[in-house]
Parts: structure tokens; C-alpha cells; sequence
């Protein structure tokens, strides 16, 4: 794999955490407490297992660890958009 394939499948990884981190949101303002519990119980485990993807990505490519990971990757926001919530 190259940097730039690395690059492109960081952004996807981002993405898909950024997405679970809107729809728990969602969840949270719009169901019960106990569809909450379950729900925020399940996007974790979904993030671990994505994150567990990215942390392999990263030990290749380190470069490519965000900042807000305490790497030196700068996002580029846009890539979120459009929002879901």
C-alpha cells in the first residue's frame, strides 16, 4: 500500500467514526434512556474495531495519526460533510 492508498483509507476511517459519533448524538436527543444505553454500548464497540483498523494504519504510517490523536495528521474538516445531524 502505498502513502496516498494509507491516506484515502485514513479519511474513510475518520469518516466512519465521525458518522457513529453523530448518530450516537442523535440517539441520545431522540430515543429513551434504555434505546441510549444499548445504542452507545454497540457504536463502541463499532469504534473500537475501527479504531483497531486505524492504530494498524498508523503504526505504518504515523504521519498519517490525527492530531486530536495526538499525531501530526491535520484533517481537513470538509471531509465530514455533509452532516447527518
Amino acid at each position: 500500500m502505498t502513502r496516498d492508498d494509507a491516506e484515502r483509507l485514513n479519511v474513510v476511517f475518520l469518516q466512519i467514526v465521525s458518522r457513529r459519533d453523530e448518530t450516537a448524538a442523535f440517539v441520545q436527543e431522540k430515543g429513551d434512556k434504555a434505546e441510549w444505553h444499548l445504542y452507545r454500548k454497540a457504536v463502541g464497540s463499532a469504534m473500537a474495531g475501527v479504531f483497531e483498523l486505524a492504530e494498524g494504519l498508523w503504526a505504518r504510517f504515523p504521519d498519517l495519526k490525527p492530531e486530536q490523536l495526538g499525531g501530526t495528521y491535520q484533517v481537513d474538516l470538509l471531509i465530514y460533510e455533509p452532516r447527518f445531524y
